[in-house]
Order: C-alpha cells, then structure tokens, then sequence
C-alpha cells in the first residue's frame, strides 16, 4: 500500500526523470533507480545514485504499490503469490523456476535442457471469459491493471528467484487491457532485460483479438487458448467465444505469424473424457497441419466443485504422441503447483471465500 504516496512505476521514464531534474539531479539517476527496482533490487541500496535523491524519491513515491498478502509454495519450486492492490483488491503472480520433465513424460518429450525461470502474470483483476475449468473467472472481472501493477507482478517475483521470461497466463484476458499490456511490454523490454522473444501472451479470442495482437507491431510469441478442435466441445468449454470457431482463430493466428515472423503455440488443457480422446486428436492434428503452431498440451490442474476430471498421464502421453504421428508439433507441458493452489484463480478465490456450483459439459 502507498500511504497517499504514487508508485514509482506508475510513471513514465520521462516523469521520473523530470521528478529526478526537479530534485537537481540528472534524469540518469531515475532511470538506474527504475532498472534496479525492475531487477527485483532495493532502490534505497544503489549507492551508484546520490543518497539524497534516494532520500527525496523514498519521501515523496511508494517504491511498491503492491504487497503480498500471502504466497503459496509448491513441492516442485514453484510458487504463487497474492499481491494486494492499493485500492484493497488482489491478484495472483506465480514463479516457475527452470526444472526438467517429471518422470511421467516419455523420454522423447523431455526438454533438451533446463527451462529459464519464468513469472506467470496476470493482466487483469478477475476474468471475463468464463472457462468453465479455470477459477480466475469466478468473480468475473473487477477491473484492468495498470501498467505499474503488471511490473510489480515482476518486481515481486524476481525478488523469489530469476524470472527470465515472462507468460501473460495468469488472470485476465490481454486483449481486453491491451494497451497496458503494450506498455508494460516495451519497459519489460528496454528496463528489464526482457525482450519480446522471451515473452508469451495468451488469448482465447475472438479472431479480432488476435488483429489487435498482430496490430500491436509486438514479436512476442501468441498463445491461442483453444482447448478443442471442435466447435461445439470449444463453446461448451468457453461460453463467451461460442462464435469464435476454432478455424476463425487459427486463421487470426496464421496471420500473426505472417506478420511477425513468429511461430504461434496452441495451448490446449486436458480434461478427462472431454478432449483428451481420438477423435480431437484427428480433429486437432487436421487443423494443425501446415501451420506454423505447436501445440502445448497440459493436464488440468483440478479445481475443487468443478465438473471435471484430469487426464491421466498414460492418456495424456498417448493423445501427444498421436498428433506427432500425424505431423503436427506438440509437447506436452508438467504440471506445476499442484500443491500452491496451482489453477489460475485458486489463490484468490480461496481469499475471496468463492464457492462453485458444479455443472455437466
């Protein structure tokens, strides 16, 4: 909380390097104190800026708008976090350390190498979207971050461990909050070391979400949310896109990699009995072919009152090794955090003291 105080990271590089001139100092002196925050340091210890100016930029800003109300750790290195906002309400940030492939995956679908450490963020208060297996939409949607709070998310993880790339996975869809997301891109790129090519942004859609993504300029890698190859399996997963056709979507995504030049992943939960069987791996291998996509496929991490069942990993491999039969490029993901309230939203909802009604898909 701020105390009245604005977060630093709340404004621009220029206002902080006209707050740094106001104080007699040179605007340099903001843009370091800014990298070190961003860095997951403490301000207040870079002794490569004059003490007086980080006495005055201590007094007059709140260097964190955010706090962590609690964090869940996991037994495989992860860990999620709840990070209160300046007007009361939270949000959840999860740190994913570099780990290999459990030993559940076949050996051909193990990574080469360890994985850079990653935050999983969040964009928005909340979710829209509705998926009937995630629990960030419980409380639909309060409000959009701001920029300052999107880098917090960073801030705060990077003080846990090395975050080296960043997945806009966690609550929210990026499209509905899009130009925040935008701007919290080029500083992630230009203050935080953290380039586009190290950056994933997930959407479930419509296709003109994935124009507006195209149209950002942006080479990040796009994740397209799809869960189905089949229509009507996708609209009953996701009753907000129930006119975003599978097809439409990948269409979008072929144009994004045309004009980036970046391959697009298909992100795909599996859900026991629902699409995890021969015939979405047919429909999906179908759609797939000749894309420029890989399909990232991941167990579903259960959610108490939810209507559903996780694919064993016997099945999970199986429906992987199908699709490679067929050509398409898939990997299938470990699940982390099953012990950290691992599904987007459990945290919170736990917080919040949300409750289910369980339904038939």
């Amino acid at each position: 909380m701020t105390d009245g105080r604005p977060a630093f990271l709340s404004l621009t590089a220029n206002e902080a390097g006209e707050a740094a001139r106001t104080a007699g100092y040179a605007p340099m002196h903001a843009m370091r104190l800014r990298r070190t925050l961003l860095a997951g340091g403490d301000p207040m210890a870079d002794e490569t800026v004059p003490e007086r100016l980080r006495q005055a930029f201590d007094a007059r800003f709140a260097w964190l708008g955010t706090s962590i109300v609690t964090h869940s750790p996991s037994s495989d290195g992860s860990c999620k976090i709840l990070l209160q906002l300046n007007d009361g309400r939270s949000v959840e940030a999860v740190h994913l350390p570099g780990a290999s492939a459990p030993p559940h995956l076949d050996t051909a679908m193990r990574p080469a190498r360890a994985a850079a450490g990653s935050a999983c963020i969040s964009s928005q208060v909340g979710c829209a979207m509705a998926c009937r297996f995630c629990a960030s939409g419980l409380d639909k949607v309060a409000r959009n971050l701001t920029v300052s709070e999107i880098l917090e998310q960073v801030v705060h993880l990077r003080r846990r461990g090395s975050v080296e790339r960043i997945v806009f996975m966690g609550s929210g869809e990026p499209t509905q909050n899009l130009q925040a997301v935008a701007a919290a891109l080029d500083i992630l790129r230009d203050e935080a070391g953290i380039g586009p090519r190290h950056v994933i942004v997930s959407t479930v859609g419509p296709a003109s979400a994935i124009d507006r993504l195209t149209a950002t300029g942006r080479k990040f890698t796009l994740a397209l949310s799809l869960h189905s190859a089949r229509a009507e399996t996708r609209a009953a997963l996701i009753p907000t896109q129930t006119k975003a056709t599978p097809v439409s979507l990948l269409e979008a995504a072929d144009r994004f990699a045309a004009a980036t030049g970046r391959p697009f992943q298909v992100e795909m939960v599996l859900l026991a009995g629902i699409n995890d069987g021969e015939e979405e791996s047919e429909a999906m291998a179908t759609l797939l072919a000749g894309r420029r996509g890989h399909l990232s496929a991941i167990r579903w991490n259960r959610v108490e009152g939810m209507p559903f069942e996780t694919t064993p990993w016997p099945v999970a491999n199986a429906f992987v090794r199908r699709l490679r039969a067929a050509g398409v490029s898939a990997t299938l993901r470990r699940t982390v955090g099953q012990s950290a309230d691992g599904a987007c939203g459990q945290l919170r909802a736990r917080q919040l003291g949300l409750r289910l009604e369980a339904g038939a898909v």
